[in-house]
């Protein structure tokens, strides 16, 4: 019996702890409560909740499940679970933990609303909506946790309109829930409203002025608008609530590239590749930084790694990846044949563009390629017939060729373009020495 009375002593003890935030205490007393009386299913699911509370959700996870399985018909055990696993990135078994909870009360919305983010996390959004509407027949009343989640659905599908008025909805019903003005805020960025996008994260940063999402959020917003010391400011703070968050020290290294301030965007680029070796595109924009500096040799390996992390995945389907611009970045640092490279998948995501082929033509030209260099820039001609530099490089390889009269009629063609043009200008003379020296070598008859 004492037994019995110490473990319930340690209960008490632990939520006592509990409410005062002291995370580490309430879970040494839970877990001698538990080895006391293991079989007691609340004393379980506080611990996974201490736990939860102490951001260790992989350690709150087995907790939850223990709770589902001392008392399995209980439904806070389930959602907790189902809750845990979506933020753990266990979307699938997330959905079963919500499918469980709605059969044993098939009223939960918190079960709907956290099923549907599942579905958005997982990009299945026919689900996410079938889901929305269960929930609409199932609730007595309109739910602003499923309106907010099934927003967020519409938002990655760009259907803006509809994402906005699901926001406003769940605003009127329950403007408690977090983030929800910063949403709308990010709606309005989207649809290209920025000032009314800073209005609704201003707001929302008055109630939770160190929410790290809407930090970032805002200072993208200010970034659009060019006001980039407030923008910085924003990522500075966030940095000062947590120094390794790599979103933020990414921004800053951006801000810094585009300033012209190549050697703090050196700094910072460097510290993202350090904390997280799969950031996108910051390889990318290191080597630019060092290209900036004048240091190609040191671009040349973060290029070569990209250009590897590119070949490896499905590149031409990745619509983050500025193919073009990466391209360019390769020929600079002295890399024509992976320049190429790069631009035909540039070609194959987006199609024939002239200003990819142009830059495509030069790289075929540099990496020794005169006949792949010939092909791009007709490509281009056949896109933008004023081209001039095109033309100019079509009578230079018939030049070199010996293939005087095409030579000549890139030349005219240009020229009928713009008569004042230097490079074209020469490339006749050069065709007029060529035509006299071969008049002067050919044999009399």
């Amino acid at each position: 019996m004492s037994k019995w009375f110490d473990a319930e002593e340690h209960a008490d003890r632990a939520l006592e702890m509990y409410e005062r935030g002291r995370w580490a205490e309430a879970e040494t007393e839970l877990r001698k409560a538990i080895a006391l009386n293991p079989d007691q299913p609340e004393w379980h699911f506080n611990l996974g909740l201490t736990l939860e509370a102490a951001e260790r959700d992989a350690e709150a996870m087995p907790c939850y499940e223990r709770a589902v399985e001392l008392m399995p018909g209980q439904l806070d055990p389930l959602v907790a679970a189902g809750i845990v696993a979506n933020r753990l990135g266990k979307y699938e078994p997330a959905i079963k933990w919500f499918q469980r909870a709605l059969r044993v009360d098939s009223h939960c919305e918190l079960a709907y609303a956290h099923q549907i983010e599942s579905y958005v996390r997982l990009g299945d959004h026919d689900e996410a909506e079938t889901t929305f509407y269960l929930a609409q027949q199932a609730l007595e009343d309109r739910s602003a946790h499923c309106l907010a989640m099934v927003a967020e659905s519409l938002m990655q599908q760009r259907r803006y309109d509809r994402a906005e008025w699901c926001l406003w909805q769940s605003l009127r019903i329950d403007p408690t829930i977090p983030r929800l003005r910063a949403r709308l805020g990010a709606v309005y960025a989207a649809t290209g409203r920025p000032h009314r996008a800073l209005q609704m994260f201003l707001r929302d940063l008055r109630d939770d002025p160190g929410n790290i999402d809407t930090l970032l959020e805002y200072g993208e917003a200010l970034i659009d608008l060019g006001r980039m010391p407030e923008a910085s400011e924003k990522f500075r703070r966030i940095l000062e609530l947590e120094p390794a968050n790599v979103d933020a020290h990414f921004r800053l290294g951006d801000i810094a590239l585009a300033s012209g301030h190549y050697e703090q965007a050196h700094l910072e680029f460097e510290l993202v590749l350090k904390l997280d070796t799969h950031f996108p595109r910051v390889r990318t924009v290191l080597a630019e930084a060092l290209l900036r500096r004048g240091d190609v040799d040191a671009a040349r390996p973060h290029l070569s790694d990209e250009l590897d992390i590119l070949r490896a995945g499905d590149a031409t389907a990745e619509p983050g990846i500025d193919l073009n611009h990466f391209g360019g970045l390769l020929l600079e640092a002295g890399m024509p044949a992976e320049a190429a490279d790069a631009l035909e998948r540039a070609l194959v995501r987006d199609g024939d563009r002239a200003e990819v082929l142009r830059r495509l033509s030069l790289a075929r030209f540099r990496a020794g390629d005169r006949e792949g260099g010939v092909t791009a820039s007709r490509r281009v001609v056949r896109l933008d017939r004023e081209c001039v530099v095109s033309m100019h490089n079509l009578a230079l390889a018939a030049l070199e060729d010996g293939r005087l009269r095409i030579a000549a009629g890139w030349i005219r063609q240009g020229l009928e373009v713009d008569r004042h043009d230097d490079g074209l200008r020469r490339l006749r003379m050069r065709l007029w020495m060529k035509l006299i020296a071969r008049a002067i070598t050919r044999p009399f008859r």
